[in-house]
Formats: C-alpha cells, sequence, structure tokens
C-alpha cells in the first residue's frame, strides 16, 4: 500500500479499509480458538495486576459520587456499572471465598444492567457505547476471577465488537501487538502488511484488526465450547460452569444494538449460525459428533440445508446497511458449494431488481412489482422457518447431552432477537421459527416460559413493529382472558386479519397462523367477560370489511378455527344485525355445514347456534341458505339434525329441530316425515313443559317465527306481516305498535305467504298436539310465551282457512275462548289486532255461527276496533246477524298508568312514535317512555328545544316525527338505531303553537294565531291570511282549521281549494273562538264553549250540528278527544281533570283526575292520556 504524507495546508484522506472479509479462509480450529483463549486471559492477569489503575480509568468518565444506595431512575444504568466495577474490585482483594463469591455475583448482576443499553443512546451525558463496552471488559474480569478462561474470552470479545478502540487503547493497551502472531497466521494469504512507527499493523488500523477478530472467533469460541463439552478444557483452568448456565447469563448480556448486534436475531445469528450447521468433513472435533445418523440426514438434506444457508445469507445481506455489508462473516459458511450458492443468488436478486427498476416506467407496474418482491420475501421467512425448524426436529430426535444444549443454543437466541432486536422482519422470522417449534412439541412451552419469554415483548412486537407472528406465540402461550384484554391487541388484531396473507407454504398446516391466532383471541375477546365488555369489543370487528376478511381465515378441514369463527360471527350476529348481510353475502355454507357432522360436542353446538342466527332474515334469503344447507347434502344433513334432536342438550335439541323442520319443507315429498314429526315433537313438548322457563320461551318464538318472517337485523317480522293484513288505516295507529317499520323491504317479500302455506300444511297434517301445546301456552303466566303462541296460532289461521271444515272446527274448538282474553283494552294494539285476526280466520266459512257464543265483552272490544281493523267491523256484522244485540256500553274506567316527576316541569305535549310514547315539557326536554302494561320506564332523555315543547305531529315522508316549541324552531325526530336523533330543524319566525304533517308539507299554528304551511324547500307561506287559527286537524288529505271568530275552515292540500264549513259568529254575539277540532270516522267535532258535531258533509251544507254539548255554563274547553264511544273533555273551570261524555248520547257518565292542572292530553288504543303541569303522566282504560 501507498503512503500518503500530510502537508500543512490539506490533510491527506485517509486509507481505504483492508478486507478482512476472508472469503477464502477456512474456519478457525480449534487450536487457533484455545490460543487466542490463552492469549486473552494472560493479558487480563498483566492488567488485573495494577487493578486500582484499572478501575480509575473506567469510573473517571462516570461522574458518580461515591454513596451507599441508589434510587432506580435514570441513573440507574450508570450506578449499576460503577457499583458493579466497585464489587469486582473488592471481590479481587477479599480472602474469604463466601465473601468473594457473593461478591462476584452482585457484580455481574449489576454489570447486566448497563450491558442491556441501546448502543447508539446516550445515558447522563456518556455514550452508551462506553458504558457497554465497560460493562462486557468488568464482566470478563469478574469471569476471570472466577477462573472461566472461555467466558473470560467471550466477554472480552463483545467489548472488542463493541468498541475496540476503547478496549486497546484504553482497558487494555498492548492486545492487538499480543494477537498479531495469531492473526498473521489466521491470514497467511494477505499482503497488507505494513509498519508504522516501529508497530506492525494489519491494513493500517488495529482498531478495524480487533473487531474483525471479534467477529471471526467469538462464534467459534461458543461453537467448540458446546460441541467439545466443558471438560475438555478444564486443563486450561475453567471452573466447571454448564453450558447452560453460560448462555442463559449470555442471553441477558446480549446488547440490543450494537456493531455486532445492528439487525437484532438474524445478526446474532451471523455469530452463531454455524452452531446450527454440519460441520465439513475434514473436521473432526469430539468423537460422536458425527454418527450414522447425522451423515444420514446430512446427505438426505442436502438440498435444504444448503437452501437454509443461502435464506440466511440472503435475509442477513438485506437487512444490513451498506456501510457494514463486509460484516457479514462468510466464514460462517465453510463449505465451497455453499458458497457458490449464496453467489447465483445474490446475482439472481440484483438480476430481478434491475429488472424491476427498467419496468418502474408505470406507476401501476412499479406497485405489482414491490408486491410481488413483498410476497417472495414472505415465502423466504417462512422456508427459513421451515428448514431451521427441521433442524430442531434432528435435535430432539437426538441421544447424547450435546444435542439438549444446542436446542437450548436455538431457543436462547430466538429469545434474544424477540425481546431485543429493532428490526422487524428480524423478530418475525425469530417469533415464526419459535411459534413452529413450540406447535411440533407443545412441552417446550414451559421452557420457554422459564427462559423469560414475556407477553409485554410479544405484543410490543405485534403494536410498534407489526409483526404479526407475535400473535401465534401469544395464542399459544395461552394467556388468561384477563391477560389478553390487558394487553389491548384487539386493534392489532383486526389489522392482523385484515391484512390475511395467503400462504401456499406446507409450513402453513404445521402452526395457526396469525389471523387464524387472532380469530381464536377475539373468540376470548368477545365471550369471556360481561356483556358490556363483550360488546365494546365487537363493535370493532361489526364491519363489512372486517367480517369479509374473518370468513376466510379457516384453514381447510381445521376443525377449532372454525369453531372459534362460527363463535365470534355468533356474537357480531346478536351485537348488530346488520353483520347477518355481510356473513350470508361472504360465508361458505359448506365450511360450517361439516360442522354438524362433528363427532365433538362444541363443533354441533355453535353450528346450530350459528345457522339459527344467520338464517334470521328476510324469508327469501332465508330460503335461499336452506338451498344451500340442502346442496351440502340434504340426506346427510337431515340424518345429523335428527340424531341432534334426539341426543343434544335442550337448548340444542330445539335449534336442531328448528333448523330439520325448515329444511324438511324444501322436500317436494311428504315422505320424510319421520323428520318433521320428530322435530314438531321436540318443539311441542319443550312448550308444554313448565320446568324449564327458558327453553318454554325459545319453543314458542320459534314457533312464532317458523312461518314468518325476520328483518335483516335479525328482528322477528312476523308480528308486522299478520298486523299488515288487518289493514292499519293511519300512521297513527301504525306507530302504537312498537319496534316494526311498516316500510322494511323485508315487508314487501313476496316469499312469505308461499313459505307460511307449505310450513302450515306441514303442521297441520301433525293435528290436533299442535293446538293442544300452542293453547297451553296461550293460558301461560309468561306473557312472552303466550303473546309468542298467540302469533303462531295467527300464521297458522292463515293457512287453516284453506283446510277442511273438520280441521278449522276442531281447532277453533280448542283456542278461540283462550285467543278472546287479547281482544280487550289493556293489551297491546297488535296482540289484540292479531286476536281479531285469529277469531277471524278460525270462524270463518261454517264456523261462522260460533261468533254468537262470543261475551259481550269481546263484542265490545271488536266494536271499539272497528275503527282500525275492517276485520273487526266484518265480525260485528255477523254476530248482529245471528244474534242481534243492544249494546250495552261500561263506563268505567281504570286508571293504569302514572309516571314522571317534577323536574322537567309540566308535560305539554303527548305522542306516540314506534310504539314508545314521548312527553314534551316546559323546560324543553323531551322523555321517550317504553309502557308495559302498568309500568312506564323512561328510555331516553333529550334536551334540543331551549324552550316549552308546545306540540308533536307524526312526518309520514320521513317516518319521523315533529316537535314544535316556544323557541321557534321545528325540529325533525328520527329512531336510529333505537336511539332518537335530531335530523333537521327548521327555524320559523313566531314561536310554535300546534302543528300537522301531510306528505312533505307541515303545517303549524303560531302564536299570532296564524296558520303557515312549509313546503319541501323548508319555505314557509301563510294559509287563511284573513283568519287568525287557533287549532287545526289533518286528516285525509283536508286541513281542518278552527278560527279565533268561532269559525271552522277546510282546506283541501291536494288542489288547495279552500271553504268555509262554519260561517263566524256575529259581532253582536259573544265571540267563541275554536279551541279543538276533531275528525271521528266521517264526523267533525269543534269544541268552544261548546262541543258541536255533524257529519262532514253536513256541516258543508251549513246544516245545524247534529248534537251539542254545553259541559260547564260559562267555562270553555281547551282540550277534547274523540273515540268509538266517548268523547273527552277538559274544561277551564275543573282543568284538573277531565269530563267522559257517551258520543251516542251526550250524557257525562264520569270524570277522571289528574291532580293537578291537565296541560296535554291524548288517546291511543282504547286508552286515555294526559300530562300535568307537575309533570306527571296518567293513563286510563275504559273496563
Amino acid at each position: 500500500m501507498t503512503s500518503h504524507h500530510p502537508t500543512a495546508q490539506i490533510p491527506p484522506p485517509p486509507p481505504p479499509p483492508p478486507d478482512f472479509s476472508g472469503e477464502n479462509q477456512k474456519p478457525p480450529d480449534i487450536q487457533s480458538v484455545r490460543t487466542l483463549v490463552t492469549i486473552i486471559n494472560h493479558h487480563m492477569q498483566t492488567i488485573l495486576e495494577n487493578q486500582k489503575a484499572l478501575t480509575l480509568k473506567c469510573t473517571s468518565k462516570l461522574k458518580i459520587k461515591a454513596q451507599e444506595f441508589f434510587e432506580f431512575s435514570e441513573h440507574s444504568a450508570v450506578s449499576n456499572l460503577y457499583w458493579g466495577i466497585v464489587n469486582a474490585d473488592s471481590a479481587s482483594q477479599s480472602k474469604c471465598p463466601n465473601q468473594r463469591s457473593i461478591k462476584l455475583d452482585d457484580s455481574e448482576k449489576m454489570l447486566q444492567v448497563p450491558a442491556s443499553l441501546d448502543e447508539n443512546g446516550i445515558t447522563m451525558g456518556i455514550p452508551n457505547s462506553y458504558l457497554l463496552c465497560s460493562s462486557y471488559f468488568y464482566l470478563s474480569v469478574v469471569e476471570f476471577l472466577r477462573g472461566d478462561t472461555w467466558q473470560v474470552a467471550l466477554h472480552f470479545l463483545q467489548a472488542v465488537s463493541v468498541s475496540p478502540g476503547l478496549v486497546c487503547g484504553e482497558f487494555a493497551p498492548g492486545i492487538s501487538r499480543s494477537l498479531l502472531p495469531l492473526l498473521l497466521v489466521d491470514i497467511s494469504g494477505c499482503d497488507d502488511v505494513m509498519t508504522v512507527g516501529g508497530d506492525v499493523m494489519v491494513g493500517g488500523d488495529d482498531v478495524i484488526m480487533m473487531r474483525w477478530m471479534a467477529r471471526r472467533y467469538k462464534p467459534w469460541l461458543m461453537y467448540y465450547r458446546i460441541m467439545s463439552g466443558v471438560g475438555d478444557f478444564r486443563d486450561m483452568g475453567n471452573r466447571g460452569t454448564t453450558t447452560t448456565n453460560v448462555f442463559r447469563r449470555s442471553k441477558s448480556l446480549e446488547p440490543q444494538n450494537s456493531y455486532e448486534h445492528t439487525s437484532g436475531f438474524l445478526r446474532i445469528d451471523t455469530n452463531h449460525n454455524n452452531l446450527m450447521q454440519p460441520l465439513n468433513s475434514q473436521e473432526s472435533i469430539t468423537n460422536g459428533v458425527e454418527d450414522e445418523q447425522i451423515a444420514s440426514y446430512s446427505k438426505k438434506t442436502k438440498t435444504k440445508v444448503r437452501s437454509n444457508i443461502k435464506c440466511l445469507k440472503d435475509i442477513l445481506t438485506e437487512s444490513e446497511p451498506e456501510s457494514n455489508a463486509s460484516s457479514v462473516e462468510d466464514d460462517a459458511f465453510p463449505d465451497q458449494s455453499q458458497h457458490t450458492i449464496i453467489q447465483k443468488t445474490a446475482t439472481k436478486k440484483i438480476r430481478r431488481k434491475s429488472s424491476r427498476i427498467q419496468k418502474s416506467s408505470s406507476c401501476r407496474t412499479e406497485l405489482v412489482h414491490l408486491q410481488q418482491q413483498q410476497n417472495d420475501d414472505k415465502e423466504e421467512e417462512y422456508r427459513y422457518t421451515f428448514e431451521i425448524t427441521k433442524i430442531h426436529e434432528l435435535l430432539n430426535s437426538k441421544s447424547g447431552p450435546k444435542y439438549p444444549l444446542l436446542k437450548d443454543v436455538i431457543l436462547d437466541q430466538l429469545l434474544i432477537a424477540i425481546s431485543s432486536s429493532k428490526e422487524a422482519k428480524v423478530i418475525r422470522t425469530s417469533m415464526s421459527i419459535l411459534s413452529t417449534i413450540v406447535t411440533s412439541n407443545r412441552s417446550l412451552l414451559e421452557d420457554v416460559k422459564r427462559k423469560g419469554l414475556q407477553l409485554y415483548d410479544l405484543a410490543t412486537a405485534l403494536k410498534r413493529n407489526k409483526v404479526h407472528e407475535a400473535v401465534t406465540l401469544i395464542y399459544l402461550i395461552n394467556p388468561s382472558p384477563l391477560e389478553i384484554k390487558t394487553l389491548e391487541l384487539l386493534p392489532c388484531l383486526v389489522e392482523v386479519v385484515c391484512s390475511y396473507y395467503k400462504m401456499d407454504l406446507n409450513l402453513a398446516s404445521i402452526m395457526p397462523t396469525p389471523p387464524a391466532a387472532s380469530l381464536m383471541i377475539i373468540e376470548v375477546l368477545v365471550t369471556a367477560f360481561d356483556c358490556e365488555t363483550n360488546n365494546l369489543h365487537l363493535s370493532e370487528i361489526s364491519s363489512r370489511r372486517v367480517i369479509s376478511r374473518l370468513v376466510k381465515i379457516p384453514r381447510k378441514d381445521n376443525l377449532e378455527e372454525f369453531i372459534s369463527l362460527a363463535a365470534v360471527l355468533v356474537e357480531c350476529m346478536r351485537f348488530d344485525g346488520n353483520c347477518r348481510r355481510y356473513i350470508y353475502e361472504f360465508s361458505e355454507v359448506g365450511n360450517f355445514v361439516s360442522l354438524l357432522w362433528s363427532n365433538e360436542k362444541r363443533a354441533t353446538n355453535i353450528a346450530l347456534e350459528f345457522f339459527n342466527e344467520l338464517s334470521k332474515m328476510p324469508r327469501s334469503s332465508s330460503i335461499g341458505l336452506l338451498e344451500e344447507i340442502r346442496k351440502q347434502g340434504s340426506v346427510n344433513n337431515m340424518c345429523a339434525l335428527f340424531l341432534l334432536t334426539q341426543n343434544s342438550e335442550p337448548e340444542y335439541r330445539l335449534l336442531a329441530a328448528n333448523l330439520l323442520l325448515q329444511l324438511e319443507v324444501l322436500e317436494d315429498t311428504f315422505a320424510k316425515c319421520m323428520y318433521r314429526e320428530e322435530a314438531a315433537n321436540a318443539l311441542l313438548e319443550s312448550l308444554t313443559c313448565d320446568e324449564s322457563s327458558s327453553t318454554q320461551a325459545l319453543s314458542a318464538f320459534i314457533l312464532s317465527n317458523l312461518g314468518g318472517t325476520y328483518s335483516w337485523t335479525g328482528e322477528a317480522y312476523t308480528t308486522a306481516w299478520l298486523v299488515k293484513k288487518t289493514v292499519l288505516p293511519s300512521a297513527n295507529h301504525m306507530n302504537l305498535i312498537k319496534n316494526y317499520d311498516f316500510l322494511d323491504q323485508s315487508m314487501q317479500d313476496g316469499g312469505i305467504d308461499l313459505w307460511c302455506s307449505k310450513i302450515g300444511q306441514r303442521m297441520l297434517q301433525i293435528g290436533e298436539p299442535v293446538f293442544r301445546a300452542l293453547e297451553k301456552g296461550l293460558n301461560c303466566k309468561s306473557k312472552r310465551v303466550s303473546r309468542d303462541c298467540l302469533i303462531a296460532i295467527s300464521w297458522l289461521g292463515c293457512e287453516i282457512v284453506k283446510s277442511s271444515d273438520e280441521v278449522r272446527n276442531s281447532a277453533c274448538e280448542i283456542v278461540l275462548c283462550s285467543i278472546e282474553q287479547f281482544v280487550h283494552p289493556g293489551f297491546e294494539l297488535e296482540e289484540r289486532l292479531l286476536a281479531c285476526l285469529c277469531i277471524y280466520n278460525y270462524t270463518s266459512g261454517r264456523g261462522m255461527k260460533r261468533i254468537i257464543s262470543l261475551s259481550e265483552g269481546v263484542r265490545e272490544s271488536l266494536r271499539r276496533l272497528s275503527n282500525v281493523t275492517w276485520m273487526a267491523e266484518e265480525l260485528l256484522k255477523v254476530a248482529d246477524y245471528y244474534q242481534p244485540n243492544k249494546w250495552r256500553i261500561s263506563c268505567v274506567h281504570s286508571q293504569i298508568l302514572e309516571a314522571g316527576s317534577k323536574c322537567n316541569g309540566a308535560v305539554t305535549a303527548l305522542i306516540y312514535y314506534k310504539g314508545l310514547l314521548c312527553s314534551g315539557y316546559t323546560d324543553g326536554s323531551i322523555k321517550v317512555w317504553d309502557i308495559k302494561g302498568q309500568r312506564a320506564t323512561l328510555v331516553q332523555e333529550i334536551k334540543e328545544h331551549k324552550k316549552t315543547v308546545t306540540c308533536f305531529a307524526l312526518y309520514e315522508h320521513g317516518n319521523c316525527f315533529l316537535s314544535g316549541s316556544s323557541d321557534k324552531t321545528i325540529k325533525m325526530w328520527q329512531m336510529i338505531q333505537k336511539n332518537f336523533e335530531c335530523i333537521e330543524v327548521i327555524t320559523t319566525k313566531e314561536s310554535i303553537r300546534s302543528i300537522d304533517s301531510w306528505g312533505e308539507s307541515i303545517f303549524a299554528t303560531t302564536q299570532s294565531n296564524k296558520l303557515k304551511v312549509v313546503d319541501a324547500s323548508r319555505k314557509a307561506k301563510d294559509v287563511f291570511k284573513n283568519k287568525r287559527v287557533k287549532c287545526l286537524n289533518l286528516t285525509q288529505g283536508k286541513v281542518y282549521a278552527g278560527c279565533t271568530d268561532s269559525s271552522i275552515q277546510e282546506l283541501m292540500i291536494v288542489n288547495n281549494r279552500h271553504q268555509e264549513m262554519k260561517p263566524p259568529s256575529k259581532s253582536w254575539m259573544q265571540n267563541k273562538p275554536i279551541n279543538s277540532v276533531s275528525v271521528y270516522k266521517d264526523w267533525l267535532y269543534s269544541a268552544s264553549l261548546t262541543v258541536d258535531g255533524s257529519k262532514v258533509k253536513d256541516w258543508r251544507r251549513g246544516n245545524k250540528p247534529q248534537i251539542s254539548i254545553m259541559p260547564e255554563r260559562g267555562a270553555s274547553v281547551l282540550a277534547m278527544e274523540v273515540v268509538e264511544d266517548f268523547i273527552y273533555l277538559n274544561c277551564s273551570t275543573s282543568s284538573s281533570s277531565i269530563q267522559i261524555w257517551l258520543r251516542g248520547t251526550q250524557q257525562r257518565v264520569g270524570r277522571l283526575s289528574g291532580g293537578s292542572k291537565i296541560t296535554s292530553m291524548l288517546t291511543a288504543n282504547d286508552m286515555v292520556l294526559c300530562g300535568t303541569e307537575k309533570g306527571v303522566i296518567k293513563g286510563w282504560i275504559p273496563l
């Protein structure tokens, strides 16, 4: 090499570093390693002759004052180093062996703390490289004092690899001169040797030389020690430390990031990968190492081993920065043929990269190639995992003391990489290897835990480094549900699921894939906790995106994965019914059908739950699902369900019966009646058994919807489908029924009637036992069971109309008496309508004569329903035809409801919406109540208005309801996911007093007695400009307005035609403003000082009212409600009570006390409700 002399102006550039790669060098033999150990220990003895000076050198930069105690804080690393050095110095001077041993152990523990620092950082102003180098150097001192000469050399070489300049310049000056002869022998082919200043140097820099020697000799030093056994070195002064202990100690001492460990595990593996490689045939280290079995394995797997070396070399090369490329030691690959393979692989990689660059003219093409490259990298990692696993299996199959040590080395290095590496690729590969090893031998799991594998490290790798393989290890460790919850892994698990990577390698069948492990952990998170916690977790996975990926995760024929998937999907459907649509769209039914054939109880149970939950969708889609199940093997499926119906637990017996009964309907003939009878008997037996309320309720629910339908959200819509047959005339009636959207698309499903007919025929084939069981259910104490039985009888009635008189009469004889009770006021409107539908169907044809046996109370209830359904009116006509009846009206009212409090002021408005009672208050709040019998439960409280809520109205166009307020706003409300939300605010110029709607138009009266109409564009204009409107009523497209001059105005909305139905009073007469207008059937009623009523056509003709009631002399009527039999009035002179008047005879028959001033009134489902100024809501029904 040419020497450059510096000039005064420009310093010469430094010479290029010599190449110490040693590509053509053979691995150092055991004698060279022994020589290295001897030289290092001899030099260490020389250094320790003046240990005080050495201690002063090491502690001079620590800036730590001597004190007896240090807090564990940011000073801990520096303080532990300081006291570790002091304890080592004290141990060397101690004469007591026990005390000496204790101090050396303490020193080692303290020195391990700074040895785990990140090399590139700074601690208390001191570079971490200084602290790391000092720690390892003094660890070698500790081992020297213990007498373990080989461990001395290991720690010394580790210190050199961190900072060779510090070791050669300060701690061990002259060491490079002592090692030079060994170096010259090792690189005898190197001609780059020169002398500078009397010192012989290789490459011109002893720092580079020392670093190279450390990297070259350390792995071989460890290798020879293990393969030769500790006993072979006792002549060199070893103290007999076991190899296992040595490596347990060294595990905790490996730095997280140093020159030698810049790539985490894979870089460590560069130092130790030869521990996993077969020896050359020329090398003979110990007797018995290369026995016949190893030779045979090497011969059979020569190609795989070479592939292993190639993959490892490639990963190492790609993971290193260019400046450190030479640090990858090719001496670790002694076989020349293997080296050739590496060169060929590198050439292929270069060509592939060059080809990719040439094709990068298009962004799309570049992305495709990038994806291909990522896939290649993943496959390469999986192959590497496969090959290392095979090596571990080989060691596992061997007997002898050395092979467990080699297996421990593999596990130790894997754990070091997982806990300390910064490279995601390294951690991923390490975890993949460890997962595969543990999967094939679960007994190693305890060893891995004992060696210090922490869930926190795995969770950190998953969260920060996106190492998906960590999920597999977490699953294999099998932590408790609470531990899984504490790790807060769910977002990461969802990410793993959504970034699913399809593997074609055989490795996929060995262990759970990361997505599969994620799936099984998700199952724990959504099933193992309380309802609130489970729902919180379910909210993160119940989306179309996640579900579409979840269903693709389980591998074919992997039972556990399909069980976990089914369990998760069942919980998703129960949490959010919309998931049902996604699952039906993306899942393959055949995979879940196979669970029904399993011999494992858990598999069959979860399969039954899955299909019963999934089938809760619109009938046409449900039939499609049944067809898909049938395609998987009709006979086998029905046979499996038949056996499950006979042998399962009660709950799952019913689920199997439900599925079996529906599948049997798809058969064209009645030949398989055995299956039908078994399934029906299972349902009917549970229904009539009072011992288990849960199975009784489940059987009643199944029977109630067997012939009906569901919405996509999983809500049973059989009741809504049946009620729709009774033809509800108005939105007010529809909104008295809970939980149903009559505009839902499932209600338009044309397949319901055909299905109901088919399933009904099969149930009627069973005959009388069906109705006996349903009749018993009708009289059950559980209202839920009796209601479901009523629904079942109702849909069976749709088919029994077509059956013979004998069957219909038999059924009517059994169930009619029990059905009558549901017609009376006090039951929900849908129950009353279903009872009316049943009576109509079961008494059809010749059975009409049975109507005469109905009691007077039933007839009266039917008469009150005649305004709601035509069926009640038809039944009354038939009853009057056979037995004319002079109606006796019961005027007795019974209070059934009292709810509310004084907190929000007076109740100023009432309305039913979606079956829930809404009340408005003077403080601007709105409360939502669920009325069940005599109980009112507060569901929601909203406060959006700033002033009094004065009125409510339904808005059919948007399936919403409106609230008007004194704050000059109209707000539009809609039920979204069972919560009321304001979806629109309409601002007005005046306070709103009353409100109603037709189509998209909103009509409102204001504080100044103006009638405004707000159109679809939300522009307002006056109606009846010359009139002062006090109240309004909107019916069948007509607006009836009561004015302050006692006139009544009519507006035809369609053609905007205006007509005065009642003229104003004369100017000399007493002014009588119209305070309320009501329309009942074809009658119009007005209330001022008197209540006047006539048919609408008579009002138009100007005829005098047919009825006129004066409630109290001098008192004006403030509010009025009209129903079939009664007129309810609230007057100014008795504002705390409601007067009851017979509509037909105009007689006052009673009074209802509100307890305080009544501020609002409403009639619904034969019930009269009022709100008072004290915030109380009261309700009564006529008996």
